[in-house]
């Protein structure tokens, strides 16, 4: 549980701050930094929904919304989009094939959280393997703050 709160917590602190780095932004930057937000936000309505042990019938389709956002994520990223209001390291575009599959690995696990929540099995394990892949990734292709 200490980890799934640690993992949250990161969640929260990056989507907290990106509000500010908004400021400005237009065009495909804007609506990944947007994307991302919303990534954030269901990451939270999960974690709040785990918590309380409520509405955990809606973690499928919480799960299905990043599932479908990790889908469109290189796409959102084209070449030369990288500007002052962007957080995307160079790194996205110089390791353009670790970048997307660190999407597909993002993907991969929201997948699998929705149908561990439609199983009604043990979800919360799932959901770390889930919040990894999303800093995994931020690890190597998002600059820190």
């Amino acid at each position: 549980m200490k980890r799934l709160l640690y993992a949250f917590g990161l969640v929260l602190l990056v989507s907290g701050s990106t509000s500010l780095a908004h400021e400005g932004a237009t065009g495909i930057v804007k609506q990944r930094m947007d994307e991302m937000e919303e990534i954030g936000r269901t990451v939270k309505r999960i974690n709040d929904r785990l918590k309380s042990k409520r509405g955990l019938s809606e973690i499928a389709r919480d799960a299905e919304e990043i599932r479908a956002a990790a889908s469109r994520m290189p796409s959102l990223f084209p070449p030369g989009s990288r500007d002052g209001h962007s957080d995307a390291t160079p790194a996205v575009w110089e390791r353009w094939p670790q970048f997307v599959a660190a999407a597909e690995a993002l993907e991969t696990a929201a997948e699998k959280l929705a149908a561990t929540a439609r199983s009604e099995a043990p979800i919360a394990a799932q959901f770390r393997l889930t919040t990894r892949a999303c800093s995994g990734c931020h690890d190597v292709f998002r600059s820190k703050r």
